[in-house]
């Protein structure tokens, strides 16, 4: 009774607010039917089209497309779909046309076909439109043949403006009809189906009363995205785990900022390299690069000669080999109290001066290219997991990170799930939970998960488990650990 009642103040607020009924009831201004006849295989495809027929208002309630499409508007007005979807490949989406910052609707190529249908004063205008919107569409890879419809109907409980509406009726294969005792059935050529049908709806309703202007609905159960292809210019929001993948990549962003904070050159050039060795080697202090005598020059010469014919040697091979050895005093031994030995006699203070700068710039230099290889090998490492269909744990942030990025996906997916399998069993929980009631461990080289509950709930199939009266959890590590001693 509770019920019924709730249903009763429902449709009477719905009739006070917008009068009658919550059936959907349109008008039909015009339609435009035409097939499309596709011949050869799929990429040497001899597409070609006909138009039929264009219906307005009064035709179309004669003909008997009117049973064929009876319900068809209504029911994809009301076909709901997520800004987000839940995977990739769902049928119903929402579309958006793409427009610069600072421009309308009207510069978009896409908006202005369908404006064109939803404007026309008169049928052969409307045609013509409708011609633009099919030569858009079989120019696209792939199409089948099949019945192209596109229909101008408005809703008169709530808009004077009319819907748009673009549907596609693929030809089904191997569609008979009975015929009588002696050949059973017959083939039926050409055959369509308002199952299968194909169908864009602008403008977008999200709610009874509603509209987005801006937004279109587009619905296709097929995998091919030829339907969506026509429209070049309209953009789909990404589904959830596309959101949620490029919020994960966001985060590891963020971390590698913080933990490699000092900005950094992705590597030193050879050129560079061989400007500071040529430095360090002026003020007398790198081995074998230009020293002071000649000997020592004819080194360096074939250290330059070594780096430069070696194209596969990078900058820190070249300086850990050499950089090391820059310290010294050029001038006597008992001068400023450096050691002696790696310049010639009666050197002067500045030439140690210019040593240890260039040194330290070498050494400055060493230390931003191992911290840049090193970083960049991370996010090499981070590009490789991502785009990996079966991914592993990767052991790289530690648990009080891994729960403050969680926090910050949940917060606007709360529900969000996630899936994961250690060995051969299949977990499913929501990403929320974890810290809280799923916790992930090592013990004894191992893995293990651990979640939390108040009740265990078994369904369908019977086993001795739902007998079990549970140890404490201490015990359960001595015997894991016990048993492993014996395995190992």
């Amino acid at each position: 009774m509770i019920n019924t009642a709730s249903a009763l103040t429902r449709e009477l607020l719905f009739g006070l607010l917008f009068g009658g009924s919550s059936q959907m009831d349109f008008a039909m201004e015009y339609l435009s039917f035409f097939v499309i006849y596709s011949e050869g295989p799929t990429d040497q495809q001899n597409k070609r089209y006909r138009h039929f027929k264009t219906l307005d208002g009064e035709e179309y309630e004669r003909s008997e497309l009117r049973h064929f499409l009876d319900g068809e508007f209504a029911r994809i007005v009301k076909r709901k779909a997520e800004r987000h979807p839940a995977t990739e490949a769902a049928p119903t989406k929402i579309g958006r046309f793409t427009v610069e910052p600072g421009y309308e609707l009207d510069s978009n190529p896409n908006y202005n076909m369908i404006a064109r249908c939803r404007e026309a004063a008169d049928k052969e205008q409307y045609h013509n439109g409708c011609d633009d919107l099919l030569r858009a569409y079989i120019g696209t890879s792939s199409v089948r043949g099949g019945a192209f419809i596109v229909a101008r109907a408005a809703l008169p409980k709530y808009f004077d403006a009319p819907f748009l509406f673009i549907l596609k009726c693929d030809f089904e294969p191997k569609i008979a009809r009975i015929t009588d005792e002696e050949s059973l059935v017959g083939q039926v050529d050409m055959a369509i189906s308002a199952k299968s049908m194909k169908s864009i709806q602008y403008p977008h309703m999200p709610e009874d009363g509603m509209l987005e202007p801006g937004e279109l609905k587009i619905h296709q159960a097929s995998h091919a995205r030829y339907f969506e292809e026509f429209l070049a210019f309209v953009s789909y929001e990404q589904s959830m785990p596309e959101l949620v993948a490029s919020q994960v990549m966001g985060l590891v962003q963020e971390y590698m900022e913080q933990k490699y904070q000092q900005p950094y050159d992705s590597a030193l050039q050879p050129e560079q390299v061989l400007q500071a060795a040529a430095a360090a080697s002026a003020a007398g202090g790198l081995r074998g690069i230009g020293g002071a005598d000649g000997d020592e020059g004819v080194e360096g010469e074939e250290e330059r000669a070594r780096y430069e014919g070696n194209p596969g040697m990078n900058g820190a091979e070249f300086l850990n080999g050499n950089a090391g050895v820059a310290y010294g005093n050029a001038g006597d031994e008992g001068n400023a109290g450096y050691p002696a030995g790696y310049g010639h006699e009666g050197g002067a203070d500045g030439a140690w001066t210019a040593q240890q700068g260039a040194t330290q710039r070498l050494g400055s230099g060493v230390k931003d290219h191992n911290l840049a290889y090193a970083r960049q090998q991370e996010e090499q490492a981070y590009e490789v997991w991502a785009a990996s269909d079966k991914r592993e744990l990767q052991e790289r942030w530690d648990h009080q990170t891994v729960v403050e990025a969680a926090q910050r996906i949940v917060e606007f997916q709360p529900e969000l799930e996630m899936k994961f399998r250690i060995d051969d069993t299949f977990v499913k929980t929501r990403l929320a939970d974890y810290g809280s009631r799923v916790h992930f461990a090592r013990m004894d080289g191992r893995y293990v998960v651990l979640l939390e509950g108040d009740s265990f709930q078994f369904d369908k199939d019977f086993s001795p488990v739902e007998l079990l009266y549970p140890e404490e959890l201490e015990e359960v590590v001595k015997r894991i650990r016990s048993r492993n001693r014996e395995e190992g």
